[in-house]
């Protein structure tokens, strides 16, 4: 009888037992471990560290921390007044070299054209009298009216008139030709050259400026007026946090990834925060396992090497609506269950 009994409530237990069994299987939420981890606010995407690509001394900082800056805003400018006197040189340069070229591309003139031709018709006059005196000169007798010296002379006078007279009108096909095409090259090139010297020092001028890259808000300042920068120690002048909606990263324990997955429902709290927590969903779950970095919701670290020292980081989008958090501020992450898949 006593074993009949015994034998009974055994098989009353195992029968409870399973029943409690296909209960927690079929509802994912008593099977599963609440899972609670550490993050901390974090803007829409990684700060970004702007520095400087020349040398100098810093001349202004136009920006504080918490300033809201503007895509191409200026945020600070080095002294480069040697830069912005060899960007004027260059440019005065430049304007004779696009004279010169201009010159040799457009040719003579017409009004040199026309000091050619008159050149021309002096010449020629010259030449006309010039030879009427020679045939003078020869229908004379020579040694008796008209000497033999006088004679050369005339002759003389005659070959440069009708050189000078060759040599305008070689000088007015020259202006009628126009620039010989090497001398227009040449003068292109030379053109070209000074353009790209020019453009060389104002883009090393441009760098003595530091403009934002993107819309967002100045979180830290390390660099004050009168400070000197060098590149061969380059260093992080500030930092901006591009515009967008703030985000909360995660360090979850490794033993609790199998209980995440994108699109969990959490909740976030924080001891700035009010009473209500904030709603939040997984964006995105890093393939990824690394060190641990921030303390556990009870506020300690695990020792270094410990199997809780693994973590996989955990990206959250904060529900449309919420407080404005700011950025770095530690929470503490509670995650739902993952939806059923059914």
């Amino acid at each position: 009888m006593v074993q009949h009994t015994i034998r009974t409530a055994f098989g009353a237990a195992k029968s409870a037992a399973a029943a409690l069994l296909i209960v927690a299987l079929a509802s994912p939420s008593l099977a599963q471990t609440a899972v609670t981890a550490p993050g901390r606010v974090e803007g829409a995407a990684p700060p970004l560290s702007i520095g400087v690509a020349a040398s100098g001394i810093v001349a202004a900082v136009l920006v504080h921390e918490g300033d809201r800056v503007r895509a191409g805003q200026l945020l600070l400018k080095l002294d480069c007044r040697p830069l912005e006197a060899e960007v004027k040189a260059r440019a005065a340069h430049l304007a004779a070299a696009q004279a010169t070229y201009d010159r040799f591309r457009n040719g003579p003139r017409p009004d040199e054209i026309a000091v050619g031709e008159a050149v021309v018709g002096y010449s020629q006059a010259r030449a006309d009298e010039a030879k009427k005196a020679l045939e003078r000169a020869q229908s004379l007798q020579e040694g008796v009216t008209v000497t033999t010296a006088h004679l050369l002379e005339v002759q003389r006078d005659a070959r440069i008139a009708a050189a000078q007279l060759e040599e305008a009108h070689a000088r007015l096909n020259l202006l009628r030709a126009g620039s010989r095409e090497e001398d227009i090259r040449e003068a292109k090139a030379l053109r070209d050259a000074a353009a790209a010297d020019l453009d060389g020092s104002r883009a090393r001028l441009a760098q003595c400026a530091v403009s934002a890259p993107a819309n967002g808000t100045v979180l830290d300042v390390d660099v004050n007026p009168g400070q000197f920068l060098s590149l061969a120690v380059p260093q992080p002048l500030l930092h901006i946090v591009p515009d967008g909606s703030a985000r909360v990263r995660a360090e979850v324990a490794l033993r609790d990834r199998p209980h995440l997955c994108v699109g969990q429902r959490a909740s976030i709290a924080a001891e700035t925060l009010p009473s209500a927590a904030i709603g939040a969903q997984v964006a995105s779950i890093s393939p990824a396992v690394t060190a641990r970095s921030m303390a556990t919701p009870g506020g300690t670290a695990a020792p270094p090497g410990a199997a809780a020292d693994n973590v996989v980081a955990v990206v959250l989008s904060i529900d449309r609506g919420a407080p404005t958090l700011p950025i770095g501020l530690p929470v503490t992450v509670r995650f739902a269950a993952c939806p059923s898949k059914s």
